[in-house]
């Protein structure tokens, strides 16, 4: 018999694995009643206390309860979401909530235990070649399907994790779309005297997403210390709007210079805010004062607000689609043109490592390659160059030697004359 700790809905639980008289893998829950936080200790202890007094033979079985062989793989797949639902921001929790959907469609009444790795490997080659996913999107699909087979296993109910024998699948090779330096220039002039204009350019100029553009708040930004932080973001999911303060990563809390242009143009934002407030009166929506970009009456910017305005500006003026994310990859394009070093980059984008950035961006650094062959002709030119040198070297020996032939005959040819 084994044990371990889990958490359910903020709740530490002690878990008992074990087998019946009918050698049947069974779990047992028992509830701690005690919360998460600061009370793992003592959880602990409830767990060895259960292992040493549990007896197995005086459990009784529960009526329909469902044997280890009966389980269904996208049953399981699914408790197992559900479970760690609560630990997932809103958006990938809705995106993964469609794969398993698509999970379900594939191994409808596959059971949890007949499951290999070659199973998974044909789910994969059907999301490629069926569906048409790239690499990118099956590994979110591995990343529905790992945790329950890594639980399952823990819970001894499958021999062995087919995960253990699948081979890494390897990164897209991204393509990604920008905008150069003349082609943001011009985007400006259409948007600066729409409400849009402002998150344009501070997506654009600092590479913010736009789930983090939307979360500023005054707070975010220091007028004295001269400095703008990312700190908050507003996201909208199946017509719900989130404001978390729980970013995308770690790294993507970041504080940055407050660049002068972008001071001037938040300063003039509050007073149009202001002016508002006056011009509506007691229609004006207060409920949002702490947030950069509201409305003329004071209601929160909505995302797909943003994302449709910024494609009808496009659209209306001929200019090159792309996605307003691609703001972000404009300005890392342009830090990349000027010789930034990737690093930075990754910290001014609030990248978790440096292989992201790395893996993205690199392709675009050809100031590198011009001084890879800058060093390649520096070197190879040498022996070039002495080539030449050598050739002229023994043009100029003929020609003197020419001359003195000459001089000679001229010579002997004057003793001729005088005899």
């Amino acid at each position: 018999m084994t044990g371990r700790l889990a958490l359910k809905n903020g709740l530490w639980y002690a878990v008992l694995s074990y087998k019946d008289e009918n050698n049947q893998f069974k779990q047992k829950w028992i509830n701690t009643h005690l919360k998460e936080r600061g009370n793992k200790k003592e959880a602990q202890k409830i767990l060895n206390e259960q292992l040493q007094t549990f007896n197995p033979h005086e459990e009784k079985p529960k009526q329909n309860e469902t044997k280890t062989e009966d389980i269904l793989l996208v049953d399981y797949v699914e408790k197992v979401f559900n479970e760690k639902s609560s630990s997932l921001s809103p958006i990938t929790a809705s995106a993964y909530e469609s794969i398993i959907k698509i999970i379900k469609l594939y191994f409808k009444d596959d059971l949890l235990k007949d499951i290999t790795y070659k199973d998974i490997e044909r789910f994969y080659d059907y999301l490629r070649y069926e569906r048409k996913v790239g690499n990118t999107t099956v590994k979110h699909y591995a990343n529905v399907l790992s945790p329950a087979f890594r639980q399952a296993y823990r819970d001894d109910l499958i021999p062995k994790n087919p995960f253990e024998f699948l081979p890494k699948i390897k990164r897209d090779k991204r393509s990604i779309e920008f905008y150069n330096k003349n082609e943001l220039e011009k985007l400006f002039q259409y948007t600066d005297n729409t409400d849009i204009g402002l998150i344009v350019r501070i997506a654009a100029y600092y590479g913010f997403r736009r789930s983090e553009a939307l979360g500023l708040k005054w707070k975010a930004i220091d007028f004295d210390a001269k400095t703008i932080k990312v700190e908050h973001k507003v996201v909208k999911v199946k017509k719900i709007l989130y404001r978390q303060n729980k970013l995308k990563t770690e790294a993507s809390s970041r504080t940055l210079p407050l660049i002068p242009e972008i001071e001037q143009l938040l300063l003039q934002r509050k007073k149009e805010i202001e002016k508002n407030k006056t011009l509506y009166g007691k229609s004006y929506n207060d409920k949002y004062n702490e947030y950069i970009f509201v409305n003329d009456i004071g209601d929160l910017m909505l995302p797909d607000h943003i994302t449709q305005k910024f494609n009808r500006i496009l659209k209306q003026n001929k200019l090159k689609h792309i996605r307003f994310h691609d703001l972000r990859h404009s300005c890392a394009s342009l830090l990349v043109a000027n010789n930034v070093p990737m690093k930075n980059i990754q910290e001014w984008l609030g990248h978790a490592n440096f292989n992201t950035t790395a893996d993205v961006y690199s392709h675009l650094d050809f100031s590198g390659k011009v001084k890879s062959a800058n060093i390649i002709e520096a070197q190879l030119s040498v022996g070039v160059e002495d080539e030449k040198e050598l050739e002229r070297e023994i043009e100029e020996l003929k020609k003197k030697i020419r001359e003195k032939e000459q001089l000679k005959k001229a010579l002997k040819l004057k003793d001729n004359e005088m005899n």
